[in-house]
């Protein structure tokens, strides 16, 4: 059975570039809107903020206009100002023009969907049903409170996982496993496995850690080069001097050049291969995407001292415990690194 879909004007290629892939699996595509082409055959508009639908108004009025009923203006993801789909709608109906406005967000790995507005609106069932279509789950409430639950999202994980990093310390303490006992309470699905948030912009509570854990280390083992892997953005919220005088390799996953000039000297590699070979101590910042492929044997023989620092829990412990000659993990024993004698 084929499935429906519904055709969205945006007003840059940037948008098409970071959305395209996403709306495409809810149903939905995107063309660059042009000034003076006919909107015939599309179905609305895709807004992400103010400065969009300014770009709309320079097609023409008529851009705005269609036959079977009112245009949907589709003010998506999160950098859209809180409360302006509420403002947007508004000053439609004020200069009566055929326009249904509907906030939406996409959650849970793009499976979940938002849509704030009119809950009978022609648009909204339309959205609902080919969100249905797409086998995605959506939920309609109001514009603003679409806003809000995106205003606080960020929130709301941040404080969780500061929950498990102050569990992890008292886990240490007590000589138990972070990492079983985290499980143990994703059981309960009030709360729910995953712990770390990958898109957090507070790193100060993982750049902590691996200071203290890096600090220990050091004054236990000779430790000339160092492999960091994860996002550039915990590297570039460490302390200076953290590792003054080791060699220090980075690897981000990414092909964007390494900011030198926030840590000079340090060499910016274009694979973990690279970033590991013949390093006395592997840093491990990133919980998805760049370690999850990762084997731990092939790192262990790429380096040169296997001892690794762990921010995210990459690998099962007993394991990691077995092949590396020195294995810390949040959580996971303060003195793992006495117990392989260093």
């Amino acid at each position: 059975m084929r499935h429906q879909r519904m055709t969205l004007w945006v007003a840059a290629e940037q948008i098409l570039h970071k959305w395209g892939e996403s709306l495409k699996e809810c149903g939905m595509d995107l063309l660059v809107a042009q000034k003076g082409e006919s909107a015939e055959g599309v179905d609305g508009f895709l807004l992400t903020g103010p400065g969009d639908y300014s770009s709309l108004h320079e097609l023409g009025e008529n851009s705005l206009c269609q036959e079977n009923g009112p245009a949907l203006l589709l003010v998506f993801g999160d950098e859209a100002p809180y409360g302006w789909a509420d403002e947007l709608a508004a000053a439609c109906e004020a200069s009566q023009k055929p326009c249904e406005v509907v906030r939406m967000s996409l959650w849970s790995g793009n499976e979940r969907v938002l849509l704030g507005g009119e809950p009978v609106g022609q648009q909204m069932r339309r959205l609902c049903r080919l969100l249905a279509d797409h086998g995605k789950v959506s939920m309609v409430c109001g514009r603003r409170e679409v806003d809000e639950a995106i205003r606080q999202l960020p929130r709301y994980l941040a404080w969780k996982e500061r929950f498990y990093w102050e569990m992890g310390e008292v886990c240490d303490d007590n000589g138990v496993s972070l990492s079983q006992v985290s499980r143990a309470l994703g059981l309960d699905t009030r709360i729910g496995q995953g712990w770390l948030d990958s898109g957090r912009q507070d790193h100060s509570l993982v750049c902590a850690w691996i200071v203290r854990e890096c600090q220990h280390v050091l004054q236990k083992a000779k430790i000339e080069r160092v492999a960091l892997i994860g996002p550039e953005g915990l590297w570039s919220s460490m302390p200076q001097g953290w590792l003054a005088g080791r060699k220090v390799a980075v690897y981000t996953g990414t092909d964007k050049l390494f900011p030198n000039e926030v840590r000079p000297g340090w060499v910016r590699c274009n694979s973990w291969e690279a970033a590991v070979q013949d390093a006395d101590l592997l840093v491990i910042g990133d919980g998805q995407g760049v370690v999850a492929e990762l084997s731990l044997q092939e790192l262990i023989r790429a380096m040169r001292q296997s001892l690794v620092i762990d921010a995210v829990s990459s690998f099962p412990v007993q394991e990691a415990r077995l092949l590396c000659q020195g294995y810390r993990a949040v959580g996971e024993k303060t003195n793992v690194w006495e117990w392989r004698g260093l």
